[in-house]
């Protein structure tokens, strides 16, 4: 070879060394760039399945029509939660969208311990490291890290997340004037409604709890609750109930009523639902066809008979009824009472007498209904109405039919308390269910991954790219 072909090989092999350098030098700028830009305006891409570090559209949408100033701040430093464990980055995560999608929203971390004067600013609070203080103006909420999450029921792991459905509605708190106000009526042996008192809670609701036995019902209260009673009421509490339905002529009042078909006879409470047009039968609603129920025939899905208070509920979403004590209407319009299905069971439903043990053909009816509504109103200059709602179901209402992305329990309950009260217009937002099977990685594992990306493979192209260069001197 003779030298000036040696020349014109190295020039070529230092032309294609430098390239391949410039090359990798190009990508670790261009992988610094993107981060810096991604730290500073917040750009990331929810990759997961449920979406779960991301917000809903309906909170996008609410974000986007704000108008009140709204502070967020975090009892942590940012590096905690930004590098924590799994729910704490998916909580950091999920409240990082709040100031992208509204100018209104400020988002700061503040750290206790570098700031211990800090809580002594809000003396009426107990502020405590990881809590989050909300406030618009002179209204403030603080939301407990904890209340972030749903448990199991020993406690040891994490169900859902409901950071969304928390924070969002911790804005609405502190931009709304009031809260609307319901109480859950005890004294008959009724279950506590854990999981709907901590769904209407968190959506703004004020909720209390009072003895139909020994209290006057709260004027003030918009809905009742009457949750599974087992024992019957005695008179003097319905009428009790029938003096706050009326509230003294003008009306205005919701009472809900869900029931267990495992509990005693209610003979008294029966014939009140009657002279409203409502009825109890006896026995469970099931489905035949395996495709219109979930696990079991007694966990039938509800069919939406009036869509008109399934708008809340988004796409396919489900509303099992499980264990559900069949319904019915006695009139359709009486005495300005009027009666309205909402939801039902499908052709191939029926009912199982309380002394059969399985599912027979006879037993298919068809039309059995779920749950009722009764509405009586006075015409006059202005129109009023209370209404009585009763569900067959007070299960479909507990657990993990109404804390599960799977259904729509949540959404219709909800959806149908906001409908029939004062929140008509206020947005609704359910906890996101964790129990699915994710592939996530640990700090140590996203570690790798960043120096994988960053330093291994741009140093192996630079390896490749000198041996190639040596080989080809040397050919």
């Amino acid at each position: 070879m003779n030298k000036k072909e040696k020349n014109r090989r190295l020039k070529y092999g230092a032309l294609a060394t430098v390239i391949t350098v410039l090359g990798v030098l190009l990508v670790l700028a261009a992988n610094l760039v993107m981060d810096k830009l991604s730290e500073k305006y917040g750009w990331s891409v929810d990759l997961t399945a449920d979406e779960r570090y991301a917000v809903s559209q309906t909170t996008i949408d609410f974000l986007g029509g704000l108008e009140q100033d709204v502070t967020i701040q975090v009892m942590k430093d940012e590096e905690s939660l930004a590098t924590g464990s799994y729910y704490v980055v998916q909580a950091y995560q999920v409240m990082m969208n709040y100031p992208r999608y509204s100018d209104h929203v400020k988002l700061e971390f503040v750290d206790l311990v570098n700031n211990p004067t800090f809580a002594s600013k809000y003396p009426d609070l107990d502020l405590g490291a990881w809590d989050i203080l909300i406030q618009s103006g002179d209204r403030k909420e603080v939301v407990a890290f904890s209340q972030m999450y749903d448990y199991s029921d020993d406690g040891s792991w994490i169900t859902a997340s409901r950071v969304e459905e928390k924070m969002t509605n911790a804005i609405q708190s502190v931009i709304s004037e009031e809260k609307a106000r319901i109480t859950v009526l005890t004294g008959y042996g009724e279950t506590s409604p854990e999981d709907l008192i901590n769904l209407l809670e968190a959506n703004q609701f004020e909720v209390t709890s009072q003895s139909l036995l020994t209290e006057e019902i709260d004027p003030d209260a918009e809905s009742a609750i009457l949750f599974a009673p087992q024992n019957d009421l005695e008179s003097t509490s319905l009428k009790k109930l029938d003096a706050w339905l009326e509230n003294d002529g003008a009306q205005g009042k919701n009472l809900f009523v869900f029931l267990d078909p495992n509990s005693a006879a209610l003979p008294n409470l029966e014939a009140f639902l009657n002279e409203w047009g409502i009825g109890m039968e006896e026995g469970f609603a099931f489905e035949a066809n395996s495709s219109l129920y979930y696990e079991k025939p007694y966990y039938p899905v509800a069919q939406y008979a009036n869509t008109e208070y399934a708008d809340s509920i988004s796409g396919n979403g489900l509303t099992i009824l499980a264990l559900c004590r069949p319904v019915t209407t006695i009139f359709e319009s009486k005495d300005n009472y009027t009666t309205d299905v909402l939801l039902q069971f499908t052709a191939t439903s029926g009912v199982l007498p309380p002394d059969a043990d399985t599912v027979s053909q006879e037993n298919i009816t068809g039309d059995v209904k779920g749950m009722v509504m009764s509405s009586h109103s006075w015409y006059g200059s202005d129109v009023s109405t209370s209404r009585v709602v009763l569900s067959g179901s007070a299960m479909a209402f507990t657990g993990g039919l109404m804390t599960s992305g799977t259904f729509a329990n949540a959404d219709y309950i909800l959806g149908l308390f906001r409908k029939l009260g004062s929140q008509s217009g206020s947005v609704t937002i359910v906890p996101k269910d964790l129990t699915y099977t994710t592939h996530s990685m640990t700090s140590a594992q996203a570690n790798v991954a960043v120096w994988a990306l960053m330093i291994i493979l741009p140093v192996l192209v630079l390896v490749i790219g000198i041996v190639v260069w040596l080989r080809r001197k040397h050919r």
